[in-house]
């Protein structure tokens, strides 16, 4: 008895051995060997494995999968629609806004070190000034030998001309109210004390009596009258009509030169771009003047870039993996990646499971060379 007991513990540790281990060798044999082995011109059967051997087919098959089933455009949308991404994004995009206002370098310095460019809004202000000052320039010289009423809008010139009308009111209206004034009173009697003491002592003698019998009053009465009348207006419209009409008439070179003029330019080139808002300022330290561009950013360009973002991702995501190519970019890592880390990956996540499956093996051998112990103690 002892003997029979003996067979089928044997032949059930044989089988056990025989059953995990050929598990553990068919696993093994998933990846190894990594390459062909061969012996001559003969390689030798199930090398290399089948992951390394069916490799490039495999990894066609998973950015298939990706492409189609798991990276969608669908799934992307819905990940849109429930607005937690683009939350997480503006949050991390107003974090970082509050970080750079509160800089201690300038932006020139921020970006120099951020985008390894010395001197970079330097070099833009220099090219927009002198980007503006050439346009200028070239509106100038396109115009300055051409009469003015030649490119002016026919409507602006006529809206000059209708208001021509007042001036002349208010210029009349003023040159009375000075008259009348203490001041335009003041200036009248030693204009006429002025006179007469010009024309020698006996036209003195009568600027004395003039001044006696208030002469400068008369001359004021007189004029302010004068200004009165109806066709004094329409004398002095018709005046300003035609000094309008003869200097619209002349080019802009005959009143200016062009030395003038590029000064003129330059200085209104600089004053402008000095004046842009950040443009202006940033020579200065961040903090020094970020914060009153603070509010306008978080609350108004920040808010109105996620939207953009929103609807640009949501109308142009499918051309956008489209042109991304997810299946290329996965065949191509799973090809690239090391078969030994990827070994390591696959025996690591699956330890538990695998050493299973060789139990299972060794289980299923022992309980086959149970039957073949028993068998061969019983019936032979």
């Amino acid at each position: 008895m002892t003997n029979e007991l003996t067979i089928i513990l044997m032949l059930m540790f044989i089988g056990a051995i025989i059953g995990g281990g050929t598990n553990v060798i068919a696993i093994r044999m998933l990846f190894r060997p990594f390459k062909a082995i061969n012996i001559g011109s003969v390689r030798l059967p199930f090398t290399p494995g089948l992951i390394p051997k069916r490799r490039g087919e495999i990894a066609e098959s998973l950015g298939k999968t990706v492409e189609e089933h798991l990276v969608t455009p669908e799934g992307i949308q819905e990940k849109l629609k429930d607005g937690l991404l683009l939350k997480e994004m503006e949050d991390r995009l107003s974090s970082a806004i509050n970080e750079l206002l509160q800089e201690e370098r300038t932006l020139d310095q921020w970006l120099e070190e951020h985008l390894d460019g010395k001197d970079q809004l330097g070099s833009f202000r220099q090219s927009v000034e002198s980007g503006l000052q050439a346009k200028l320039m070239s509106w100038f010289y396109d115009y300055k030998d051409r009469p003015v009423n030649e490119w002016m809008p026919k409507s602006w010139q006529n809206q000059v001309k209708d208001k021509i009308p007042l001036v002349a009111d208010n210029i009349l209206w003023k040159t009375e109210e000075y008259l009348e004034s203490e001041e335009g009173i003041k200036q009248m009697d030693q204009m006429v004390r002025r006179f007469f003491q010009s024309k020698g002592s006996v036209t003195s003698m009568f600027g004395k009596m003039a001044h006696r019998f208030s002469l400068s009053s008369a001359l004021s009465k007189e004029i302010i009258r004068f200004l009165r009348e109806s066709h004094t207006k329409e004398l002095l419209t018709s005046l300003l009509v035609k000094e309008w009409e003869a200097s619209i008439a002349k080019s802009p070179s005959e009143y200016v030169d062009d030395e003038w003029i590029e000064k003129k330019v330059e200085s209104l080139s600089m004053s402008v771009v000095g004046n842009v808002p950040i443009v202006g300022e940033w020579g200065q330290p961040l903090h020094e003047w970020s914060k009153k561009y603070e509010m306008m950013i978080q609350q108004t360009i920040l808010p109105s870039i996620m939207a953009s973002a929103s609807l640009i991702l949501s109308r142009y995501i499918k051309s956008m993996i489209k042109k991304i190519g997810i299946r290329e970019i996965v065949v191509a890592e799973v090809n690239q990646f090391p078969l030994s880390r990827l070994e390591q990956m696959l025996l690591m996540i699956a330890k538990r499971e695998l050493k299973l499956i060789a139990v299972l093996g060794a289980l299923i051998g022992a309980i086959v060379g149970l039957f073949q112990g028993m068998f061969i103690v019983f019936f032979t």
